[in-house]
This record gives C-alpha cells, structure tokens and sequence, in this order.
C-alpha cells in the first residue's frame, strides 16, 4: 500500500499515471484550514477529478464557504471561497479500512492540504502561517547578516549564509476509553495521585491501538519517536475471555520535528490515524483539553527552534550559546523575552475555549503563570514541569530550543505558531544591539526593578515549583493573574493596534475574523454544553430525608437554597443560569464572563457541599 504521493508525481502528467496504478484510489479531497483549525474534508471522484485537471491545477475547486469558519471575511452574499492545492506539503492517503475493494484494499482517498482563497486573498490558517514564516525569515536574515559579533564567533561571513530555519515539535496527550465505561473520578484521581499510570505498561486493546498507530504513522513518515502511558488514567478489568472492559487510560504520542507548516499538517494526519486505529477496536479517542474534571487533562507542548543555514549545509543553532557559561545565545534571550512579554496576545492564539481554561488549574501539571525557567546552572540540563515555557537542551548545540507547555490538542497549531514567532521576532529584535549577560539580567529582573522591555511590576524567571512554593496572591503579583474565562483571554484582540502583529501577515483582517469566531464559539459552548450539563447535574443531586439527623437537615437546606439560586427563578428573582442566558442574548461578553465566574463558583461550592452531605448519609 501506499501512503503518500511522491513529490515527482505531483505534476499532472505523472500523477495521471500514478492514479491509474493505484485503482483503489477512488477520491480526491482538498484539505483547507479555517481559522478554528477545522480541516475541511470532501469527496471528488477520481474521474471527475482527472476530466477537469487543468482547471483544478490552475484555479483550484471552488465552493461555497459561508459554512467555513472565516466570519466577517466570507458572507451568504458573498461566499465563493477557492481551494488552491499546496503542491509542497504533503499529500497523504486516507484509507477507508471499513471498506474493502478489489484486490483486498481499502478505499482511499488523497486529501491534499490547500490554501483558502476568497476574491482573490488568501485567508486560512495555512496561508498565515506560511507567509509569517517568509515573512519572520527575511526579517531575522536581515538582522543576523549585519551582526558582526555573530559572524565572528562562528567564523564565517555573511555571504555563508543561505537563510533562517524554523523547527517545530509537538506532543500529542488523548484520552482513551471503552464507551459506556463507568469509572468514578475519584477511581482517577486517586490513580493519578499514586501514579499508577504514568509510563507503565500498555494492556490488552490499548497496547494494540498504540503499537499500530505508530507502525501506521511510521508508513506516513512523521517518525514517531515514542509513545507511551500518561500520568491519567486507570487499568481495565479482565473479564472471562481474558479482554480487558472499563479501559480508560492517558496516553501521548511524539513524532519527530519538521518545518512549521509541515508539522501543523503532521498533526492533523496523527489525529486521524490515531482515532481511527483505537474506533476499529471499538475505543474512544478524545483529544479535548480537559474530557474529565478533577484529573489530568490533554496538553499538546510544543518545541520551538530557529536557527541559521549555511551554504556549506551545516546550521547554527541561533538560540544555542557560543560560551558555555551561558543558557543561551543572545538571541535565545530575545526570543524568550518577546514570548514572555507578548504572552497575553499569544494566548487568544493557545487558549480559547472553557476545556483549555479548565485544564489550565495548578495540580496537574498545566501552566497557570507566565513564568519562564532555564534551569538551575548552564551546564546542568534540567527541566521543570510547572512553568508556561522552559529551555530544552542536550550535550547537541542543534538540539537547543523552547518548550511551550501551554497548547491543547486543539489548539490551532498554525495560528499560534504564527503569533509565537512574531513575537520571538520582536524580542529578537530588541536583542540584536544587546549583549547576553545584559539580556541575562533583564530576563532575571526582580519584581519592581526597571526595564526597558519587559514589565517593571513582574518578574519571568523560577527554578521554583510554582504551584507548590508559591502562594496564589504571591503568584498573581510576580508573574500576572490566571484568565477565568475566554473572554478575558481574547479581548486584548479588540485593541486597535497591536504592536507586535503590525505589519504583519497576522492582520488585522484576519485577527478581527478569528477574534469573532472564538466569541461565537464561545457562546454556544456555555448555552449548548455548560448550562445544560450544570442543569444535569443538579437534578442529579438527591435528597434521602429518610436517612437525615439534625446536622443532614440544616445541610440539605443549604445545598436546596444554592440550587435555587443557581437554577431556580423565583417571581422576586431570576436564577443565575437565567441572566446568563439573557447576558448570551444581547452578547454583551463583560457580563456574560463575569456571570459565568459566578455561576462556576457557585458549582464548585455546591458538588463539596453535596459530596460531604452524601457521605454522611448511611443508606
């Protein structure tokens, strides 16, 4: 079987040839990306798609983009958005393993990443991501050619250089369970806790899935590099024919780096495959953010490289160091000083959706500060857990790079690495005219001292565990106050200018369409998924008055009159839950957020309030 198409028969004459081998290739799909990071799927019979090669190849498939989430750029009045195929990414192979053709293959289609193009720009989350890459690239080229110093301690000249190189790595967390599977969150914790789960051995079905998925990944050439148990979950129970039921586990996937755009593209293909192997086993997959509360949730950390190439075909790692003595290159400093200061307009990019926020809680390994930590000496590699970003290192210079722990599986890869990379671009610039042991000291400021870059009231550097050693309110004064909602996340995005996007390939146009999406989302989240789950679980909350002494009496009263003020109008007031449903009406997002704060905390007091009601009922 084949999995990908060779660059070489990408031409038309040669991929004519290579469809007419391959008959169980039946259809063609064009993969374009929204600004959610929805992919896009279709189905384009193969002989369709042959008759009308030329026009495809040159003005790509058109249709109708008023469903695609590009609002405010595309309209029902104005909808025609085009597929323009991408001939330099990857082309790979979706195979329908449910059905079986001739010669006992599968049915498979070509879903080819593309470009969305509307009255005649480009907008997806592709398209930005590629030209903020050629865009950052020229710039830094430009800044790297005039430093003398640079040029000095590698020896070369700047005529040896052939350009700047991008790297991104991601590591992919899901959950995995049998439908119908009954498992007490407390069951989870308490495993977690113990850490029963984290890099033990796979069992049964679980193994199987994992085991294939990275054979399959292997075929399509994202080179896993491991796979194994996360820190959630618990071990299934044997039944009688020795299978395992009530399986739910954590587990995480890496697969080695590569370009940006063509590692924002692995990881679409990884969460196809990886679903698709563990439904065949009758599994549940989910990669959302935090599927479970009180346990851990999925994150998706990313590593980010830059550096330079040379004509002679070595690269020069630019965040490396050129003494031992240091964390990191001057430019290293920069870049981590732009991601650091810019965090809370990267964020709307990272974190966009209630599962994020929630998963974002100290206890579970989860970033809640902005708050760097390049480790404890420049020779020891360590790493620390609890931070928003750490430096990542080995005895290779080419191996020095940053790892991001904030993103989700769901997060939008292609955006966020967009908004990363300015931001890197920005602090680089900052850097260019500075030594390192300068930028050193302004990274490693203390709260209150001055700094003509980063903030005067923060400070950016722990070797501290920062849910641990630091207090809540010694936390929020260092290093900023944890967003409680998406809104408080994404509002920064109405501010007219922001400086470190100006220019940039991540405009203003496109902000505003994200921006507006999120907030869409946003509010059908809270009125389709959280009230009626919050409903649900309300109703659930039994009284056993039967059972009740005098203290269970004066406790149900409590929890009765906090479900009535949660969820109950009255004719003197209207629940909580009903004036954020009329605060969704009329949008106005301030008061939705601070409603739903409310409505949060108001839950979170009543399940520890029940919960220590229904223990004490002996029934």
């Amino acid at each position: 079987m084949t999995y990908s198409i060779p660059d070489a028969d990408k031409r038309k004459i040669n991929l004519h040839t290579f469809l007419l081998k391959h008959s169980e290739i039946k259809f063609i799909s064009l993969m374009g990306i929204d600004f959610l990071g929805n992919d896009t799927d279709e189905r384009i019979p193969i002989e369709y798609f042959l008759k009308h090669m030329d026009e495809i190849f040159e003005g790509g498939v058109q249709t109708d983009g008023s469903s695609v989430n590009l609002p405010e750029i595309t309209a029902l009045n104005d909808a025609n958005v085009d597929f323009i195929m991408d001939f330099e990414s990857k082309w790979f192979i979706d195979y329908n393993y449910d059905y079986i053709i001739e010669n006992d293959l599968p049915m498979g289609t070509i879903r080819i990443p593309s470009f969305l193009r509307h009255n005649g720009q480009y907008f997806c989350s592709r398209s930005v991501l590629k030209s903020s890459i050629k865009y950052i690239k020229e710039k830094i080229y430009n800044i790297v050619i005039k430093d003398e110093e640079f040029l000095k301690n590698y020896r070369i000249k700047a005529s040896n250089i052939k350009g700047i190189y991008f790297t991104l790595g991601t590591e992919l967390e899901f959950w995995v369970r049998t439908p119908a599977s009954k498992i007490s969150i407390e069951e989870l914790a308490v495993s977690e806790m113990l850490k029963e789960s984290y890099w033990k051995r796979t069992r049964g079905d679980i193994r199987s899935c994992l085991e294939e998925s990275l054979i399959l990944l292997q075929k399509y050439g994202l080179n896993p590099e491991m796979g194994h148990k996360e820190v959630g979950g618990v071990k299934g129970k044997i039944t009688r024919d020795g299978s395992l039921a009530d399986t739910m586990e954590q587990l995480e996937i890496d697969w080695r780096f590569s370009t940006p755009l063509v590692s924002a593209d692995n990881e679409i293909i990884a969460r196809i495959i990886i679903k698709e192997v563990f439904r065949k086993r009758g599994l549940e997959v989910t990669f959302n953010a935090k599927p479970i509360q009180g346990v851990a949730g999925n994150g998706e950390h990313m590593h980010i490289g830059i550096g330079v190439k040379l004509n002679n075909g070595k690269n020069i790692n630019l965040l490396s160091p050129s003494k031992n003595d240091e964390y990191l290159s001057k430019y290293g400093y920069g870049a981590l000083m732009g991601v650091l200061k810019h965090w809370e307009y990267i964020n709307p990019f990272i974190t966009n959706s209630i599962s994020a926020i929630k998963r974002l809680k100290p206890g579970f390994e989860a970033p809640v500060s902005i708050v760097a930590s390049l480790g404890t000496k420049p020779e020891e590699h360590t790493r620390n857990r609890t931070v928003l970003i750490g430096l990542v290192r080995s005895s290779n210079p080419l191996s020095v790079r940053f790892e991001l722990r904030a993103p989700n599986p769901y997060t939008n890869t292609y955006l966020s690495t967009s908004a990363i990379y300015l931001a890197m671009l920005d602090g680089i610039k900052y850097a260019s005219e500075k030594n390192s042991s300068f930028l050193f000291n302004q990274l490693s400021k203390k709260y209150g001292d001055d700094s003509d870059y980063l903030k005067k009231n923060r400070e950016y550097l722990t070797n501290k565990n920062v849910f641990d050693d630091y207090k809540q309110n010694e936390r929020e004064k260092l290093f900023g106050k944890s967003p409680y909602t998406v809104w408080e996340i994404i509002k920064v995005l109405n501010e007219k200018s922001i400086t470190v996007y100006k220019d940039s390939p991540l405009s203003e146009t496109i902000i505003k369409s994200f921006n507006s999406g999120i907030l869409n989302k946003w509010l059908i989240q809270i009125k389709e998924k959280e009230i009626p789950a919050i409903r649900a679980t309300v109703i659930s909350f039994k009284r056993f008055q039967s059972y009740e002494d005098k203290d269970d009496k004066i406790m149900w009263n409590s929890i009765d009159s906090l479900i009535n003020e949660i969820a109950k109008n009255s004719p003197k007031r209207d629940s909580i839950i009903c004036n954020l449903e009329k605060s969704i009406e009329t949008k106005k997002y301030e008061t939705i957020s601070r409603i739903f704060i409310l409505l949060q905390s108001k839950m979170s007091e009543l399940q520890k309030m029940y919960k220590l009601y229904r223990k004490n009922i002996i029934a």
